[in-house]
């Protein structure tokens, strides 16, 4: 099991507190470089989609986006539009019989727990086509640990997110750092990596 009932009550009591919160700068410039590196008219997995804001942003493109998360109440805010398909999920019950242009895991697998990383990073590359592309977005840092809200994070080095992705058969070819604070009101650094299946 890679989630967590205590990360998951957060986001379940304070879904609308969380869209809020993501709605400031949105779209992001992460989610712009990585829309700008999918072929016109792609087929896209939100992977831990939260309220769905990144999900609309591509399909308003036309980009045809599949769109899951752990949390119900998430999915309840994730917008109606024709080309988003929703459904609640976690990272090892989602459908991954469909082979995706690009997945986008923004800030979602900060919650699974270190050991399960390689396992979860090789059933994404296997959801990719080949040269397909991936972007991941994590908290820098060193550890696991919960914040104050109680979600539990696995903090990582650049370093060792471009080795976990060298070893489930990624090509790291860029990264975009920057930091923000968080629904826990505390100013943390993040890496967004973007690589090639």
């Amino acid at each position: 099991m890679t989630y967590d009932m205590k990360t998951l009550q957060v986001y379940e009591t304070q879904s609308s507190d969380y869209l809020e919160n993501v709605t400031k700068e949105h779209p992001s410039k992460t989610l712009k470089y990585f829309e700008s590196n999918l072929p016109e008219k792609s087929y896209v997995l939100d992977y831990g989609c939260g309220p769905g804001l990144c999900a609309e942003y591509l399909a308003n493109l036309g980009h045809n986006v599949t769109a899951f998360d752990a949390s119900q109440n998430m999915i309840q805010l994730v917008p109606k539009h024709e080309r988003i398909r929703s459904y609640q999920a976690t990272f090892d019950t989602f459908l991954d019989n469909r082979i995706f242009d690009g997945i986008w895991a923004s800030f979602s697998l900060l919650h699974a727990e270190r050991k399960d990383f390689p396992r979860l990073l090789s059933r994404i590359k296997r959801s990719i086509k080949p040269n397909g592309l991936f972007s991941i977005g994590l908290k820098l840092g060193a550890g696991e640990k919960r914040d104050e809200l109680g979600r539990r994070y696995t903090y990582v080095s650049q370093n060792e997110l471009d080795q976990l992705l060298t070893n489930s058969g990624f090509i790291v070819f860029n990264h975009i750092l920057g930091e923000d604070i968080g629904l826990d009101g505390v100013l943390s650094k993040w890496v967004f990596a973007y690589a090639r299946a």
